[in-house]
């Protein structure tokens, strides 16, 4: 799960933005119920409204905003996709989820990620030990009997030159004492 702190941001600007858009479709939703007239240039007015340098730049910037925009989506899903996976999950699937589902999407993934970034390999547990055969309980790979059930690991040591033999050896590959 994502801290709290994050939680609160994505909460905020998922309001932000919703406020926003419904502010933009406010005309759109209400003029075909007959009730608001103009909605073409009430967007337009919204639009003129907004001057980004004093020699009216708009024309020009406009597209490099949407092309910002853009750039920053598409590094948001790499990001999406990168952090996933090293948390263990599936980053295409969260990657195409962010893409399809945009700003909800990527919403979901902060909320129901994980915490804990996946190890890389097998750990370091899982090295030094395996489980028993009738038990299942983690036991070193160099014991003999299991501490928990008592089960026989391992078939001992060769009787003649002591090195560690397996219960289903025939004779010792050390020495070539026939094992009984």
């Amino acid at each position: 799960m994502a801290t709290s702190a994050g939680k609160t941001i994505a909460l905020i600007l998922l309001v932000v933005i919703i406020l926003l858009l419904a502010w933009r479709l406010t005309p759109l939703c209400i003029a075909p119920l007959g009730i608001f007239t103009g909605t073409i240039k009430t967007l337009r007015t919204g639009l003129d409204s907004i001057h980004f340098w004093p020699y009216d730049f708009r024309l020009i910037s406009l597209p490099f905003f949407s092309i910002g925009l853009l750039i920053l989506w598409i590094v948001v899903i790499i990001w999406v996709y990168r952090d996933a996976e090293r948390r263990g999950m599936n980053g295409l699937l969260w990657a195409l989820l962010v893409l399809i589902g945009n700003l909800i999407g990527l919403l979901i993934y902060l909320i129901v990620r994980t915490d804990t970034v996946a190890t890389s390999g097998v750990s370091q547990k899982n090295q030094t030990t395996q489980p028993c055969p009738n038990c299942q309980e983690p036991v070193g790979l160099n014991f003999a009997y299991c501490p928990h059930c008592g089960t026989k690991l391992r078939g001992g040591c060769c009787p003649k030159c002591g090195e560690p033999v397996e219960a289903n050896w025939k004779l010792c590959p050390h020495c070539g004492e026939k094992l009984i």
